[in-house]
C-alpha cells in the first residue's frame, strides 16, 4: 500500500523539479539533458457544518477519519510552506492550481492520465535562468508526457492521484501524541483540535469528521475545503500546447 507520509513534500518536490527540468531543455534546445536537482527546493476551511451540536472532546480516532477522507470525491488545498505556497482544486478525475516559489508560478493542470504545466517567465527564478532570457515555451502548456519532461511526468501524475493525496493527507492523523481534542473554530466551521509534539489538526467537529488544517512548524500549514464539491478542471487549448521540438 502506498503511505506517503511525507506527501506535502513530495508534491513540491515534483513540480519543482519538473518545472526546473523544461526550463534547463528549453535553455539547452534539447529534450535530451538531465536535469539538475533543485537546492532548496522544496487547504480555507470547508463550509460550516448545518448541525449545531456541540464539539464533543473525544479522543482522535484516526481510522474514521481516514474512512471519511477516502469517500471524498473532491477537495480544494491551499498551504504554505517557506518560500512555497500551493493552491489547487483536487477531483478523482482531474486538478488544475498552482504552485508559487519565491514568487514564481508554476500553474498546472490534470485531467485524466494527462497533465501539463505552464511555462511562465517567473520559472527563470527556479532555474537560474538569466533574466529576460526568452524561450520558445514561454506561455505555453508543456505535456508532461513529452521528452522535455525528462521522466517526471509519472511521478507528478501520482502525486496528484486523488487517492494517493488524501491517503497522504489522512495518515497525518497516525502520528502518535494527539490527546483530547478542544472546541475550535476553523474559518467559520466548527472543529476540534488536536495537537502533539509537532503537528496541530482541525477535524470537522461533526459527522463527517474530515480533515480541515494541518499546522507543522517544520512542513507549513495546509487548509482543506470544499470537500465533495468537485470543480472540473479543462484541458489547456490545442493552440496553448508547445508542439515545436522536444514535445
Amino acid at each position: 500500500m502506498i503511505r506517503p507520509v511525507s506527501h506535502r513534500l513530495l508534491l513540491r518536490y515534483g513540480i519543482l523539479a519538473a518545472a526546473a527540468a523544461l526550463v534547463c531543455t528549453a535553455c539547452s534546445g534539447s529534450g535530451g539533458n538531465t536535469a539538475q536537482p533543485l537546492a532548496g527546493a522544496a487547504a480555507s476551511a470547508s463550509p460550516a457544518a448545518s448541525s449545531s451540536a456541540a464539539p464533543s472532546a473525544d479522543p482522535l480516532d484516526p481510522s474514521a477519519i481516514k474512512a471519511a477522507m477516502k469517500k471524498a470525491t473532491a477537495v480544494h488545498v491551499k498551504g504554505s510552506d517557506g518560500g512555497t505556497t500551493f493552491d489547487m482544486q483536487i477531483n478523482r478525475d482531474s486538478v488544475s492550481g498552482s504552485i508559487t516559489k519565491d514568487g514564481a508560478e508554476v500553474p498546472l493542470v490534470r485531467v485524466g492520465d494527462k497533465v501539463w504545466i505552464k511555462f511562465t517567465r517567473g520559472m527563470a527564478k527556479i532555474s537560474g535562468r538569466p533574466a529576460g532570457a526568452r524561450s520558445p515555451l514561454d506561455g505555453k502548456w508543456v505535456s508532461m508526457d513529452s521528452p522535455m519532461a525528462q521522466g517526471f511526468g509519472e511521478g507528478l501524475k501520482l502525486f496528484l492521484d486523488f487517492d494517493v493525496f488524501v491517503s497522504g493527507m489522512a495518515s497525518e492523523t497516525d502520528q502518535p501524541g494527539f490527546g483530547t481534542g478542544h472546541p475550535a473554530d476553523a474559518a467559520g466551521t466548527l472543529a476540534l483540535r488536536y495537537e502533539n509534539d509537532s503537528t496541530t489538526i482541525f477535524i470537522e467537529a461533526v459527522e463527517p469528521h474530515r480533515l480541515l488544517r494541518l499546522e507543522s512548524p517544520k512542513q507549513g500549514t495546509m487548509e482543506f475545503s470544499g470537500w465533495d464539491q468537485p470543480v472540473p478542471a479543462k484541458a489547456p487549448p490545442a493552440d496553448e500546447i508547445y508542439s515545436g521540438p522536444g514535445s
